[in-house]
């Protein structure tokens, strides 16, 4: 529809639209492919920073500017297709184009995001959840025998998961207790599997649902808070469907 830098068309090998649509298709499969894997290696998303966002975005724009100049050869019959002129023209023109679609696209995003989930949070309606075992208590058992405890079922809050480290929070008449083992989040969730109420918000945590106060919504997805706890623990996107069914 309009040509924002210098176009030649005598060097097209072929139709200026279907130009366009392979430069409008390259970046799918990478943006796809870079986080997916970026998805799959995040091991806190309670770590995640603008910076971080902008140093990605940035690494995916990079890489679709560098296919565009390897592509070069099968749509343009320039002579110095593989000039490092070029080379950084294309990388120059994907920054100009996609920096300036991300600063109309991610706040817009973000808004979104932002409204669909304060908009559920307002509409739970909390409830205890029902306990399918009448076990008050259940024996933890950690990688290393020393480590080994009973768990009073009841006064779990919730367990905060780092690697093969987990720390277990339990509450007290008017405190909380934190206990920290050696195990990682699975095998602590199979040992925890029996009871109803408790549930992996985010892949770090498993909380009590039973011991929830308050839930908000913020863009990443809900923020909880536990009785006898300040700080917030998220619920993660993926896991919204089931919390929601689960505690209402």
């Amino acid at each position: 529809m309009f040509q924002p830098f210098e176009v030649n068309i005598a060097e097209h090998k072929i139709n200026s639209n279907f130009i366009l649509l392979i430069h409008a298709f390259i970046p799918l499969p990478i943006v796809y492919i870079y986080f997916w894997f970026v998805n799959k290696n995040v091991k806190n998303e309670t770590s995640w920073t603008i910076g971080k966002e902008i140093f990605h975005l940035s690494i995916v724009l990079l890489l679709i500017g560098i296919s565009d100049f390897l592509i070069r050869d099968f749509i343009y019959t320039n002579p110095d297709n593989w000039s490092f002129k070029y080379f950084f023209e294309e990388i120059r023109n994907t920054f100009l184009v996609g920096v300036l679609l991300l600063l109309i696209i991610l706040p817009l995003n973000l808004q979104r995001l932002l409204k669909i989930y304060q908009k559920r949070a307002t509409k739970l309606n909390i409830k205890k959840v029902s306990n399918s075992q009448n076990l008050d208590s259940v024996y933890i058992n950690s990688s290393i025998n020393s480590e080994n405890f009973n768990l009073h079922i009841h006064s779990f809050l919730f367990a905060k998961v780092d690697g093969n480290y987990a720390e277990i929070y339990t509450k007290s008449k008017n405190n909380f207790n934190k206990k920290l083992i050696r195990l990682s989040l699975k095998e602590l969730e199979v040992q925890l599997k029996d009871f109803n109420f408790i549930f992996k918000t985010h892949r770090s945590y498993l909380v009590n649902l039973n011991q929830i106060k308050t839930v908000n919504g913020n863009a990443q997805g809900y923020k909880i808070k536990l009785h006898n706890f300040t700080s917030e623990i998220p619920v993660s996107r993926s896991k919204i469907k089931e919390f929601d069914s689960l505690l209402t």
